[in-house]
């Protein structure tokens, strides 16, 4: 018998839709930690971050009769969450970030993730400042490209862009976070 983390996302999305709910479980183990985190980064609060991995996770059942699978579950499931957290975000008016906060928990809520972001030598506080410069979109494109080491094809599908599209807002957003650094660095 497989466990769970063998079985395709596509087939436990068929076994709930068969009726066998208990299935989705299996779905919310496995992605509840990038999603959390994906909240944090827009709540800045732990309670926020749970009440809104929750909702989103209900909504993803609720539609998961909408996923079609001619794209990955995943790239389904996290558009789902960051609508969810874009529309939380305007609902709130919550735009003004504190970057303390943010670096805190990149530390704390990623301290599992085997790849530091980018490949950089600078302290967390300094890539944590310059990652919040950047657009909510391109931050989350460069965190799903290198620190869940996404692909750029199911980041095509996340942002609704051509796989062109997706390098040239990637290749910008890198500069962007190296000018930034450089100034901290330098300024």
């Amino acid at each position: 018998m497989k466990s769970f983390t063998e079985i395709p996302d596509e087939t436990l999305v068929t076994k709930v839709l068969q009726g066998e709910t208990e299935a989705f479980a299996f779905i919310v183990d496995r992605y509840k930690v990038q999603i959390y985190n994906l909240m944090y980064r827009f709540s800045d609060t732990s309670e926020d971050a749970a009440d809104m991995t929750q909702e989103v996770f209900c909504k993803a059942f609720e539609r998961l009769n909408q996923y079609k699978k001619r794209k990955r579950f995943f790239s389904w499931l996290y558009t789902l969450a960051l609508n969810h957290a874009r529309d939380w975000t305007k609902k709130k008016n919550s735009r003004q970030r504190n970057l303390a906060r943010f670096a805190v928990a990149t530390e704390k809520y990623e301290a599992e993730s085997a790849h530091f972001l980018l490949e950089v030598n600078q302290e967390t506080d300094s890539l944590s400042a310059a990652l919040a410069t950047l657009p909510d979109d391109r931050r989350e494109m460069v965190l799903l490209r290198y620190r869940h080491e996404r692909s750029i094809k199911e980041l095509a599908e996340i942002f609704d862009l051509s796989e062109s599209a997706v390098k040239m807002r990637l290749h910008r957003a890198l500069g962007d976070l190296r000018s930034q650094l450089k100034k901290t660095d330098y300024g």
